[in-house]
């Protein structure tokens, strides 16, 4: 797999509208908000194409992911351009092709991180106003306030944080930013822009240890979600199925599952 030239990312580009999937992260990659690595089968005109996001999410797709299948599975196994552990996924059109054989996968279910590849399920979420705005507003905890997303909060630590998705600061708030629990001057928990392409945001939320099992991670996201339908913006979630509380969080918010894919990590 070889970079592209200029032609053939604008065409890498549109062909990630006709999949049909959250694309969110290799749009990121092919419009250049982030470092990523895209490459294909050839420079020009490329067949078969692999985004790869710096948070490690990546996607490979392309018009002859079957003709050239094996010389794929070469270069996902041999991984030199992996620093870190990668979450695959596949052109919806190919994902019947011998994944799990070829990449020795091995089921989510009692694996460990020492395996070189896992698979588990990624799942699209369909976003239903009408079933957002009849919930009950989400509550929030005792002591905690609710406030935007400030500069600052591009540092915070964790595993799903802005710092992962943007440059800097100022790109992360000119995407959209995002929404904090606070209380003491320590947040609590945060949903903010993870990727943005138009009039669709996908969000990212995180839950910090100190602070869990408090209902605050509902509570920013659905502060987010509730500003974004107000300004016409399309909220959009995915994530892992074995994820079960940002699953059963994206429902009780009105996102509706609508697409299930075989989801792989590639060890580092």
């Amino acid at each position: 797999m070889i970079r592209l030239d200029a032609d053939a990312m604008c065409a890498a580009l549109a062909s990630l509208d006709r999949l049909g999937l959250n694309t969110g992260f290799a749009r990121a990659v092919l419009d250049g908000k982030v470092d990523g690595t895209l490459v294909g089968d050839r420079a020009s005109a490329p067949r078969v194409l692999h985004a790869l996001h710096p948070y490690g999410m990546s996607l490979v797709w392309g018009e002859a992911v079957d003709e050239a299948f094996d010389a794929v599975v070469a270069h996902l196994r041999a991984g030199a351009y992996r620093g870190r552990a990668e979450w695959l996924q596949v052109d919806p059109r190919w994902d019947t092709l011998p994944w799990d054989r070829a990449l020795g996968a091995v089921p989510a279910e009692g694996a460990d991180e020492s395996a070189p590849c896992t698979r588990y399920a990624r799942v699209n979420f369909r976003f239903d106003a009408a079933c957002f705005l009849a919930r009950t507003p989400a509550a929030v905890a005792a002591g905690w306030q609710l406030r935007r997303a400030v500069a600052s909060d591009f540092a915070l630590a964790g595993s799903v944080v802005p710092a992962h998705f943007w440059r800097d600061a100022d790109q992360f708030l000119a995407a959209g930013g995002g929404w904090c629990a606070e209380r003491d001057g320590s947040v609590g928990a945060i949903a903010f822009t993870s990727f943005r392409s138009g009039d669709e945001l996908e969000l990212g939320i995180e839950t910090f240890a100190a602070a869990r099992r408090q209902g605050l991670g509902r509570a920013v996201a659905a502060r987010m979600v509730g500003e974004l339908v107000q300004s016409g913006i399309t909220p959009v979630w995915s994530c892992r199925r074995e994820n079960v509380a940002s699953h059963e969080l994206a429902q009780q918010l009105g996102f509706v599952p609508t697409l299930i894919l075989p989801y792989y990590r590639l060890a580092a």
